[in-house]
């Protein structure tokens, strides 16, 4: 069985470890299905607009929780930032243990000039049994659950505006070890979640989450590392559709077991359900490439958005 050693010192070996915390192991879904189910989604009348949202989430949280965030709006994009003085991530009780069938070592995809270019390493294994021995920090999931309630009063009490926020992203950072995590989040899925149009489970495939070391992040309590940009709609799309993959080729217990699995398929399946989720059709062409198998194929728009193809 190989074990996925989370070390706090060693930059080389964390990457493997975090990402099986990325999404599999989600602090978000908990998180949010405590801090948001059953509250009052509908104010009387808006409180806030896009030129105080930032501070006012700030705001809340420092006088409400005590605490301490840095929050700026670019362009369409609430970013908030959270740090941590405790640790991101602790020793699990009980090591978490799953199989692997696939070895997902990297997806990517590029748009340009209407071809979207969808480059991948996904083969198929032997099967393998993995453990990980550690797990999100139950204080730091306390004080993300506050900072989720700041943002859900925000969104549900904004007058609405032109051009107004369509993103917002929470960087937690473990300003002590240099762990941090980044969820980026549509708010129209926000409000679908609450509204029970989507699945939780679905809200978490939906969310882009991203956990990467960050030496950078040690002492820096303002969000200084950071790069604040305006969310682009079709990266948000392509990162969903690793996403999406990365949890199906990892949580592989949803895939056929016998006479193998055809990955080409399952990509297209995965790319084709984030382009119908936000009815997305600005492209012409799609191009794949397994890097494992050297396998190269093409489809036209019309091929990829077939309605009923699962």
């Amino acid at each position: 069985m190989r074990s996925r050693l989370f070390l706090k010192n060693s930059a080389k070996a964390a990457p493997s470890s975090l990402e099986k915390f990325s999404p599999a192991y989600s602090l978000w879904l908990i998180v949010l299905i405590f801090s948001l189910w059953g509250c009052n989604l509908l104010p009387s009348k808006p409180t806030y607009t896009s030129e105080n949202i930032a501070e006012s989430v700030v705001k809340i949280a420092q006088e409400e929780y005590r605490i301490h965030l840095v929050s700026k709006l670019i362009g369409q994009t609430l970013w908030i930032y959270l740090p941590l003085e405790e640790d991101l991530f602790v020793d699990s009780d009980k090591p978490q243990e799953s199989i692997s069938r696939f070895d997902f070592k990297h997806a990517e995809g590029i748009l340009k000039e209407k071809t979207l270019n969808f480059v991948y390493d996904i083969r198929e294994i032997p099967e393998t049994k993995e453990s990980q021995n550690k797990k999100f920090n139950p204080e730091a999931g306390k004080k993300i659950n506050k900072v989720l309630r700041c943002v859900r009063r925000v969104v549900f009490s904004l007058k609405r505006q032109a051009n107004g926020p369509r993103f917002f992203t929470v960087v937690t950072s473990d300003t002590k070890n240099g762990f941090e995590l980044t969820d980026t989040t549509y708010i129209d899925d926000l409000k679908k979640v609450l509204f029970e149009m989507i699945s939780w489970t679905e809200y978490q495939y939906r969310t882009v989450e991203d956990i990467k070391l960050a030496p950078e992040a040690i002492g820096d309590l303002e969000g200084a590392h950071l790069e604040f940009y305006d969310v682009n709609f079709e990266r948000f799309l392509i990162d969903q559709i690793k996403q999406r993959l990365r949890i199906k080729f990892n949580r592989s217990s949803d895939l056929p077991k016998a006479g193998g699995v055809d990955i080409e398929k399952e990509v297209l399946k995965s790319i084709r359900a984030v382009f119908e989720i936000y009815n997305f059709s600005d492209f012409l062409t799609l191009d794949m490439y397994n890097l494992a198998s050297e396998k190269k194929i093409s489809f036209s728009k019309a091929k990829v958005l077939e309605k009923g193809k699962k």
